[in-house]
């Protein structure tokens, strides 16, 4: 399965034409949510769709099917460079944005998350030719935390993953008094600590977005650390996107 930012690159390409013709076409009203999908997903998508149309002089499209959003999706075109976009989005979506911009090799495609009266969602740029670009607007869902209190040390709106949720991307052992050794697919290995944002690797120390949680029973790992081991990381429908080396899988993260 093709990294989703990566894939939003690919499929633009073939877009292109019919969003260029569109150009002079009324813009299509946008499609309403259907009964699968939360009311307030749907409320949040359309609402930052009509917020950023406005700033970006975007054009309402419909989705890329290959992309397998959920139907609460917002697409835009627009005639603009990504690192254009990027700033500007930056700037209009100040106090709600989580993080900064994850970038692609090439700078072809782009993805924010933002968080908006307390729910999750993301922006994804793809770069269609020169001058012109995709935007992708939806919520983000998250798995619930099993309906048990958050564990001490977890960060309150941080994604976590466990390390069962890991299997088949990375590799992860305990080596004893809550630190575990992490390797991924690709190769690259990280030494942890429960309740530190500081971590190991053959290349040197590095500090992870939020410390990794040992329960007694479950290691939960900040989703975003996962770039550490050169995985790539994509909001999707599902949750999240991880992949790393040439493996890859959906992943539903754990938001307390």
């Amino acid at each position: 399965m093709l990294n989703r930012c990566r894939l939003l690159v690919a499929l633009g390409l073939g877009v292109l034409t019919p969003l260029a013709q569109a150009q002079t076409a009324p813009a299509a009203p946008a499609p309403a949510a259907t009964s699968s999908v939360p009311s307030a997903a749907a409320s949040l998508s359309s609402a930052l769709g009509v917020e950023v149309s406005g700033f970006i002089k975007g054009r309402l499209v419909p989705c890329p099917k290959g992309l397998k959003l959920a139907s609460s999706a917002v697409c835009l075109y627009t005639v603009n460079t990504l690192p254009s976009l990027r700033s500007l989005l930056r700037g209009k979506l100040a106090g709600r944005t989580v993080g900064d911009w994850k970038t692609t090799a090439g700078d072809k495609s782009a993805s924010l998350l933002l968080k908006v009266n307390n729910q999750n969602a993301f922006v994804l740029l793809a770069q269609l030719s020169a001058t012109e670009s995709l935007v992708v607007l939806d919520a983000v869902s998250a798995k619930p935390a099993a309906g048990t209190a958050a564990p001490a040390g977890v960060v309150k709106g941080q994604a976590y993953v466990l390390d069962s949720d890991l299997k088949g991307l990375v590799n992860v052992v305990a080596l004893g008094g809550g630190t575990f050794r992490l390797s991924s697919v690709g190769g690259q290995s990280i030494t942890v600590a429960s309740g530190k944002k500081a971590a190991s690797m053959q290349s040197g120390s590095v500090e992870l977005p939020a410390a990794p949680v040992f329960d007694g029973k479950n290691l939960l790992f900040p989703l975003e650390g996962l770039r550490s081991m050169a995985c790539t990381v994509t909001p999707a429908e599902s949750g999240a996107t991880v992949a790393c080396g040439s493996a890859s899988a959906s992943i539903r993260p754990i938001i307390f």
